[in-house]
């Protein structure tokens, strides 16, 4: 009888909890504006990409995709609202793809237990708690007025070049609309990167020595901290209509903080700094991985200038964080101080005030610096890498 009992029991908390995660999926979608919200759903698309690298068979697949189709028709009943824009109907179609995902691997993990479906879960659920988590965090902290350092930093992008970087890239968009359009893929669609990344790992079966999707949260909770060494918004917050084609000379504009009660997400750049972390883990899956990875890097720089949501100096500072954080999750402690380092330097620099009285090229040279600290130091480590391998394989030949 106790036997009889305890499998009832299991079988009613089975029961119990798929049931509670399904209703909870669609609370969370209509909650969240899953038809609309273009960035918490590339969160969710994310999920259906890992699971999609699992292999799980072409009838889990279905499965998820039918579970996915449920989600969406729940949505619609519920009269969430949606985004008519083809590219932000695309992603939150995977949204509803990616919950059915998350829908079977957790009733994987409630039903069998499955150690697999726990890695792969746990992978899948990292960017839409993270995007919750970050979303709080943002309002908690902009909740009040306070004190933005924008105008110091436009100065410093002014010592380096009469024409702000923003003007001139959005001269080029609008000469280009396919790069402008490119730009915008890029940025709308930062969250689908890291998962793809992952997935991608999973289906090849290799056993990296950094998961993207952690190194991804763990930058993120980093910039959050380093947004209030220096607060920034953007330049087009900052100077508003004059972005992009009335933007003043630097000389003009006062460089004194003044109180703001807009987002403060400027420096570093965690755009610029996520997409960094995605080229680096993009080296292990060839030249293909590589080459997609290489082009968002790029169309993510032109986002984020011709936006007018970063200044070029919020870029160069997002070199040395994404460094720290892949050196973090490889337990290298040199090169996480030299990467923390070089980060927190750029933004007492910043702050201070301190380049007003260097000339530009000196400003330059210490860009240039930067990223060449970066790239020596990852190159160094990665020959030393090659040769310890080569030692080895010398020494099991004799």
């Amino acid at each position: 009888m106790n036997k009889i009992a305890k499998t009832m029991a299991s079988l009613a908390y089975k029961w119990v909890a798929s049931i509670a995660l399904m209703v909870s999926l669609v609370l969370i979608a209509g909650i969240w504006h899953m038809g609309s919200n273009s960035m918490i759903a590339c969160g969710f698309f994310g999920a259906a990409l890992i699971f999609a690298g699992t292999r799980p068979g072409s009838r889990l697949l279905l499965i998820a995709a039918a579970a996915g189709v449920g989600y969406g028709a729940c949505y619609a009943l519920l009269s969430g609202p949606i985004d008519h824009d083809p590219l932000v109907a695309l992603i939150s179609a995977g949204a509803f793809l990616g919950i059915g995902s998350i829908t079977v691997m957790a009733c994987q993990t409630i039903w069998t237990r499955s150690t697999n479906s726990v890695a792969a879960l746990r992978d899948a659920l990292i960017l839409p708690v993270f995007s919750l988590v970050a979303g709080l965090g943002m309002n908690w902290v902009n909740a009040a007025p306070q004190r933005t350092y924008d105008h110091l930093l436009y100065a410093f992008d002014g010592t380096l070049m009469q024409i702000a970087p923003g003007q001139t890239i959005a001269a080029l968009f609008r000469s280009f609309p396919w790069i402008a359009a490119g730009a915008g893929v890029a940025y709308q669609g930062l969250l689908i990167f890291p998962p793809l990344y992952r997935g991608w790992a999973l289906y090849r079966g290799l056993r990296s020595s950094v998961n993207v999707m952690y190194a991804f949260a763990v930058a993120g909770v980093v910039g959050f901290l380093l947004y209030q060494v220096c607060p920034a918004e953007g330049p087009v917050y900052s100077f508003g209509t004059r972005f992009p084609d009335h933007l003043p000379d630097w000389h003009d504009v006062s460089l004194a903080p003044y109180l703001s009660a807009g987002a403060h997400n400027a420096i570093p750049s965690m755009h610029m700094a996520w997409a960094l972390l995605i080229l680096w883990s993009a080296f292990e899956l060839g030249p293909l991985a590589l080459a997609i990875a290489a082009s968002f890097v790029g169309f993510t720089v032109l986002a984020t200038l011709g936006s007018g949501e970063h200044y070029l100096v919020d870029l160069v500072v997002s070199v040395p964080l994404a460094f720290a954080v892949w050196s973090a999750f490889r337990r290298d402690k040199l090169r996480v101080t030299l990467g923390l380092s070089l980060t927190c330097g750029w933004l007492i620099y910043l702050r201070s005030g301190a380049f007003l009285l260097t000339p530009g090229f000196a400003n330059w040279m210490l860009i240039l610096a930067t990223v060449a600290a970066v790239g020596t130091s990852e190159y160094l480590r990665a020959t030393g890498r090659a040769t310890v391998l080569l030692d080895s394989a010398l020494r099991a030949r004799e």
